[in-house]
């Protein structure tokens, strides 16, 4: 199982397509246009992003945009069999579009998955992936979100983190497909104003909250982004003195590290010799919901930092305070 391409709701199709051209040095795709639907396509490596405009009211984008924010709608997914997982998704209380072009599973917290057995062709130009997604759910319906895609997508459970602060936390278990590697972290509140529960509220409910995009080399991206104007969270101030401490093997007076830290990149070591460095966009539309992350792998680094995860979890919470006062 494999991602085949993520498709995104948005208000203006041609504008979001733009910013990952222009941002992120995505190309144009593909353009279409109907009576009630705007749809423009990006890609970049191996990503491919489809986006959706309503172009009238009674467009089911714009019906959807009623009730949800701006961000991904539907994962479509590359699967061997997709008659197999579109009964299997039914047994377990998912259902069908019947409306849909492909097989198309709607799972029972809403999110879609059109169906392909074949994968977009990778541009050459990049070396851009998909590292995972991550799914917010609503408190106690963790377990059934993890059982449902392992039950008819066979992932396989892996890192389980419990996140706290002194005024939220979130609990959140990785899913792994044994096979192609995808990753599929799912994350649901464990307080009633964890910053899980404040993408619920805002994005209408369920849904990705980010992407993990990974260029290979995370720095030159990271400085192209930042000087191109997209704004990063900062990692809380403790953060680097902390991660000093905790890994002192490390070069940090060396310039590559020193580039990494001016950067915010955030800098964990999740087995030994192995190194994870990410950072994460604030959420790119007007709303405390959909971001991206930038993740680098070095030594075949596996899982999730917990000391990243952490880390994370306090930026947003730090970014999302000033919204909470205007509450």
């Amino acid at each position: 199982m494999q991602i085949h391409h993520l498709q995104f709701y948005v208000q203006d199709a041609d504008y979001w397509q733009g910013w990952f051209v222009q941002k992120f040095g995505f190309v144009p795709t593909h353009g279409e246009e109907d009576r009630e639907t705007l749809r423009r396509g990006a890609a970049c490596g191996e990503v491919w992003l489809d986006f959706a405009s309503p172009q009238a009211i009674a467009s089911p984008v714009a019906q959807y945009l009623d009730h949800h924010s701006p961000g991904v709608a539907a994962v479509a997914l590359t699967v061997a069999d997709p008659e197999a997982i579109a009964r299997l998704a039914q047994t377990h209380g998912g259902h069908l579009d019947p409306t849909a072009p492909q097989p198309t599973i709607i799972t029972p917290w809403g999110m879609r998955h059109p169906l392909y057995t074949t994968s977009p062709p990778p541009l050459r130009h990049s070396s851009l992936t998909i590292d995972h997604l991550v799914l917010n759910v609503p408190a106690g319906e963790l377990g059934q979100a993890v059982a449902w895609y392992a039950a008819v997508f066979g992932l396989v459970p892996q890192q389980r983190f419990k996140i706290h602060t002194a005024d939220s936390g979130l609990d959140s278990q990785v899913l792994r497909h044994p096979h192609s590697g995808l990753q599929l972290p799912i994350n649901a509140p464990t307080t009633p104003n964890s910053q899980i529960q404040t993408f619920l509220d805002h994005n209408g409910g369920p849904g990705v909250q980010h992407i993990a995009l990974a260029p290979g080399d995370i720095l030159p991206l990271t400085q192209r982004l930042q000087a191109a104007g997209v704004a990063f969270l900062d990692p809380p101030a403790d953060y680097y003195q902390q991660s000093k401490e905790r890994y002192p093997h490390l070069p940090w007076r060396d310039r590559p590290w020193r580039s990494l830290q001016a950067a915010g990149i955030l800098i964990d070591c999740p087995q030994p010799d192995a190194l994870l460095l990410q950072i994460f966009t604030e959420p790119i539309f007007n709303a405390p919901t959909f971001f991206i992350e930038l993740i680098e792998r070095r030594s075949q680094a596996e899982g999730f930092g917990a000391g990243n995860f952490q880390a994370l979890f306090e930026a947003i919470e730090q970014q999302q305070r000033p919204l909470a006062r205007r509450c």
